[in-house]
């Protein structure tokens, strides 16, 4: 009788490595969206911005520059503090990486002369509704530089409506309703 001896498996034996097509679909888990940050596309990132009139809407916002927040303002409060708000209009957006966003993409001035990072910025939102884009600031040229990207794959949206989206980035606090509102008043100079 003739003994052989058996030797260890090889770890690193590709078989044994080998992965499932599907593996990382997270076994049908779904992914939540817990938070939207509300800002502007990161300038290495290609973006694309949703197409649908149902997914964008004009509002007023204020942003404290130092703790990096942004605020909603309904119309009847931003009247009252109109040098603090900035009006943009939200555009739902997404990066290639699947993270979505809400684009704060800045209206044309009404009483003064509109500029040049503001007019390539639409241009930029408005180009990634079909395209790929990465938008770069340029210092020199005091706009920004508009890539597109070559991929023509489809971008993954969240599934949620645009009420849904707004309470997802604004519903944690982020909604300035009245005069009282604290950020408001530390800004009036009222504490």
């Amino acid at each position: 009788m003739t003994y052989q001896l058996k030797t260890a498996p090889n770890p690193f034996d590709p078989a044994a490595l080998r992965i499932a097509e599907g593996f990382a679909s997270n076994s049908g888990a779904e992914k939540l969206l817990l938070v939207l940050p509300v800002q502007k596309p990161n300038k290495q990132a290609f973006v694309r911005v949703h197409p649908s009139p149902e997914l964008r809407v004009l509002l007023a916002l204020l942003e404290l520059q130092e703790e990096r927040e942004t605020y909603v303002v309904p119309p009847n409060v931003a009247k009252q503090i109109p040098g603090e708000v900035r009006l943009v209009e939200i555009r739902l957006s997404v990066t290639q990486q699947g993270a979505a966003f809400l684009w704060p993409v800045p209206l044309p001035p009404a009483e003064r002369a509109d500029n040049s990072w503001n007019v390539t910025a639409r241009a930029a939102a408005n180009r990634a509704e079909s395209e790929w884009v990465r938008v770069t600031p340029n210092m020199g040229a005091q706009c920004y530089d508009v890539h597109v990207a070559q991929s023509t794959a489809d971008p993954v949206w969240p599934d949620k409506s645009l009420p849904e989206l707004l309470a997802i980035a604004f519903g944690n606090g982020r909604l300035i309703d009245s005069l009282d509102h604290p950020v408001v008043s530390r800004l009036l100079g009222r504490g």
